[in-house]
């Protein structure tokens, strides 16, 4: 039992320090780095205990003086000899990894502290249970190591938050909002924790809910005396109410905020409130009250220096001029700030000026410079590892556009100059840049086929340099050399003249595609060139505002450009009757089905036949995930009866060249028993699934088509049963109720005979090496075209991520009947030898001759997502 007294010694340790730095993401507390001493209070020890005190002593004072790696080091040590010890006191170990993992988290080595405090708290629940076995996680005020889990709760928040698993962070902040007066938790930390849970709410768009916290947040810190954090909320309200346009109620805060600061003498962050309130006043066109904020800012800096902040209110100052017409000044600030994030290094805010250089040239009609610096804050963009989500929501508070928003807005302009090629390579990083915004992590983390192995030539620089290599045509390779080279006080008027010179002078290399590395195209030729069973294309559509952009890769590796005159706005709507009519047999779906089909296929109709393709690899855009490509129909019949057809997330995901195995063998499970009905709860909501009774029969006729199949039905089927027992079964089959919606990835779920559920998030932690195809197939998309399916794009990628070939997946819920007899004429296909996207395609087919299943809805739902061989 730990004496009353230690705990009212650790409470003081709690982080209570007003320290939440306004940067591109500011919604995060930091925890107190101290970690809580649980023994300082112990009257005797043996003499081991006492040198395990005095590292943990030193270890302390390391913290202290800000020398993590030394603390580190320290706690390393005092771990190591724990461990050699036959008997490990408990409490000595717990707060041997509090140390440790509070030192990880202050040299932001993140994914290190994560194990060490996960470890930590589960130490700290079972010694709770211990001493109290009605104990509950969720109840902490019920342990003696109250204040230790508290403390736990909001660093592993931290933590997760960094990391960008923000759903979890979420439950942990949660967690540590707890306040009562009778204990030694204080109310500074439950309103903490309310600033770092409105600050997740503002991430994932949730405004409502943002602004309720954070207004319960500042009510509750009329109670304290702490300027610093009431100006951070307020701060953060502002910023919600920025993000809802809602300008009048942003100023208020925005202003309250920088008076509060004031208070607490914090000069960084007072520039960074002013900053984001000029730009306020900036989008209200109010350019005399957004210089004179800027004013004020630049003021301030001029009393103490901030090169970060700096950085920011240049490229601030440099719109405001823009803005104001006076584009030499724009253009000389914004040089100056690219000067300064590049010489410390603060790649995030260099991003941001490249993408205001990249706005200035698009406005001066410049649009080979403008596609020129808008690639370069791509190259960028590409390197992140952390800040990606926050750098998103940033440059939308700025620009009102988000990252994805200037990718589309590059291959626009690509298109506009006739360069298809490269506006097929920027159409393969939206996906993955789509996948990253969708599950919010690293883009990095997104290409698996490429991530650095992090030794001596993969260092930041070589890998922006590679990347950079890739985007770049050589004439922009040389005018990057040029820019990087560039004096600071160099005048737009000399830029302009030296770039034309260097881009006209190199301007036939340019428009040569041979002559740099475009990387997905290549990748895409080696899946359509070489000789295949099938004559293979492959079509990427491009939304627009105002038009459809369709790039076709022909079998001969060509790049071909096809432009449809229709808006964004009428391409929802007809898909969303679309998928109104092949829900309802009531419904007839042709005459959208026709109308898509004279959209987006009949434009290249001519090149298909004139190539002789038999296959088509889709990569949709936005609503058109939500169109199975094999049901349009172009007014003799459907598309699944002329062509195989099948998606793809990227042509970097996965390995699209390697044959499926010829070996078939499958673990089937399903969700069978309709007497019994699983609820499970997703955020405020409740689903009821009952077991489909169908899915029997579907699974018995598998098994007979494929007698290599392994059966796993209703209590037998856990996830953990179905992952152990994979072994060298080539197809995963899942007979049983799945969810996948827009909104967050944890929302989107699978579900087990037990009951248990496996979210989007997670399957990246199944290891699938040796499947060949995981098929879904009871699951249910968006019910309406409101979303952008980037559902379906992320269950493609975390399906490929496991190391599984493809995924099969039904868009909405079909009949099970419908579904059994088309798996059944799949598996006869493809124990008959075939593809997989020919599997599919022998099967839909099938159906639609059947008579008693040929309308769309029993058979269109199924798509094939990753490699089709």
């Amino acid at each position: 039992m730990i004496p009353a007294l230690a705990i009212a010694v650790f409470a003081q340790l709690l982080p209570t320090a007003p320290t939440p730095a306004i940067v591109l993401a500011p919604h995060k507390t930091p925890p107190n780095m101290m970690r809580p001493s649980l023994l300082a209070m112990e009257s005797s020890s043996s003499r081991f205990e006492d040198e395990i005190s005095e590292l943990l002593e030193a270890g302390d004072e390391q913290m202290l003086a800000g020398e993590f790696a030394a603390a580190a080091e320290l706690f390393r040590e005092a771990r190591s000899r724990l461990e050699s010890q036959a008997l490990i006191s408990s409490e000595y170990l717990g707060e041997t990894l509090l140390g440790l993992g509070s030192a990880y988290v202050g040299l932001q080595a993140f994914d290190q502290a994560l194990p060490i405090l996960e470890d930590a708290l589960h130490l700290f629940e079972d010694l709770s249970r211990e001493n109290n076995p009605a104990f509950d996680p969720a109840a902490p005020l019920t342990s003696d190591y109250a204040s230790v889990l508290i403390y736990l709760y909001g660093t592993l928040g931290v933590v997760h938050d960094e990391l960008s698993n923000f759903v979890v962070a979420l439950a942990y902040y949660r967690r540590a909002a707890i306040e009562n007066e009778a204990s030694s938790i204080s109310l500074e930390n439950k309103i903490q924790q309310l600033h770092n849970i409105a600050g997740i709410e503002t991430l994932f768009g949730q405004y409502t809910e943002a602004t309720a916290t954070f207004q319960q947040a500042i009510e509750l810190s009329g109670q304290i005396q702490n300027p610093g954090l009431q100006g951070s909320l307020a701060f953060g309200l502002a910023r919600v109410k920025e993000l809802q346009n809602e300008y009048t109620f942003a100023i208020d805060n925005y202003q309250a905020s920088i008076d509060l600061l004031r208070l607490s003498n914090e000069p960084s962050r007072e520039i960074r409130a002013l900053n984001n309130l000029g730009i306020v006043y900036l989008k209200m066109n109010n350019l005399a009250a957004a210089k004179d904020t800027f004013d004020q800012g630049l003021a301030l800096l001029h009393t103490r220096d901030d090169p970060a902040e700096r950085a920011l209110l240049l490229d601030s100052v440099g719109a405001l001029f823009q803005a104001s017409g006076e584009i030499e000044r724009a253009w000389a600030h914004y040089l100056q700030g690219v000067a300064l994030n590049r010489e410390n290094s603060y790649k995030t805010a260099q991003i941001e000026s490249l993408l205001n250089l990249g706005r200035l040239m698009e406005q001066q009609q410049e649009a080979d410079l403008a596609i020129f610096f808008y690639k370069q804050a791509i190259a960028q963009i590409e390197t992140i590892r952390q800040d990606l989500v926050a750098l998103s929501e940033e440059v939308q508070r700025r620009y009102t556009l988000t990252i994805e928003d200037y990718y589309r807005k590059t291959a626009d302009l690509l298109l506009q100059q006739n360069r298809e090629a490269e506006a097929l390579q920027i159409l393969e990083l939206i996906k993955l840049q789509e996948v990253s915004t969708y599950l919010h992590s690293d883009s990095l983390d997104n290409r698996p086929n490429e991530r650095p192995d992090n030794g001596p030539d993969n260092g930041p620089d070589n890998e922006l340099e590679a990347i950079q290599k890739t985007l770049n045509t050589p004439a922009e390779y040389a005018l990057l050399e040029l820019f990087n080279s560039l004096p600071v006080e160099t005048s737009l008027a000399n830029f302009l003249a030296a770039a034309e010179a260097l881009l006209r002078r190199a301007s036939s290399e340019t428009r040569d595609n041979d002559l740099f590395n475009l990387q997905a195209v290549e990748l895409l030729k080696q899946i359509v060139v070489p000789a295949q069973q099938t004559t293979t294309a492959v079509l990427y559509p491009l939304i627009l505002e105002d038009r459809l952009e369709i790039l076709l890769l022909t079998p001969a590796g060509t790049v071909k450009r096809f432009t449809t005159a229709v808006s964004q706005a009428d391409l929802n709507q007809t898909v969303e009757e679309f998928q109104r009519s092949l829900k309802n047999k009531a419904l007839d779906a042709k005459p959208s089905a026709q109308q898509l089909y004279r959209w987006l296929i009949e434009p290249l109709a001519a090149e298909l036949a004139n190539n002789d393709v038999q296959n088509i690899i889709y990569l949709p855009d936005g609503v058109l995930r939500y169109v199975p490509l094999a049901a349009l129909h172009d007014g003799h019949q459907w598309l699944v009866e002329k062509y195989q057809s099948h998606n793809i997330t990227a042509a970097k995901v996965g390995n699209l060249l390697k044959p499926r195995s010829a070996d078939l063998s499958v673990i089937a499970g399903a969700f069978t028993d309709s007497s019994l009905t699983h609820q499970v709860q997703v955020g405020a909501n409740t689903f009821h699934y009952s077991g489909l009774s169908a899915a029997a029969q579907e699974i018995s006729n598998l098994a007979k088509a494929v007698p290599n199949t392994l059966s796993l039905l209703n209590d037998r089927f856990t996830a953990a049963q179905t992952i152990n027992s994979v072994g060298d079964h080539r197809i995963v089959h899942l007979a049983t109720h799945a969810q996948f919606v827009p909104g967050q990835p944890e929302e989107s779920f699978i579900l087990f005979g037990d009951g248990g559920t496996v979210n989007m998030r997670e399957i990246q932690t199944w290891a699938l090496p040796n499947v060949d195809l995981v098929v879904l197939s009871a699951c249910e998309t968006a019910s309406s075209a409101q979303g952008d399916g980037k559902e379906i794009l992320g269950l493609g990628f975390q399906i490929q991520k496991t190391g599984a070939g493809a995924a099969i997946a039904s868009l909405w819920a079909v009949d099970d009947s419908a579904t059994a007899a088309l798996m059944s004429q799949f598996y006869k296909a493809l124990s008959d030898g075939q593809t997989k996207a020919q599997a599919l395609q022998t099967a839909q087919v099938a159906l639609i001759t059947s008579g008693i299943l040929s309308d769309p809805y029993d058979w269109a739902a199924f798509i094939l997502i990753g490699n089709g061989l």
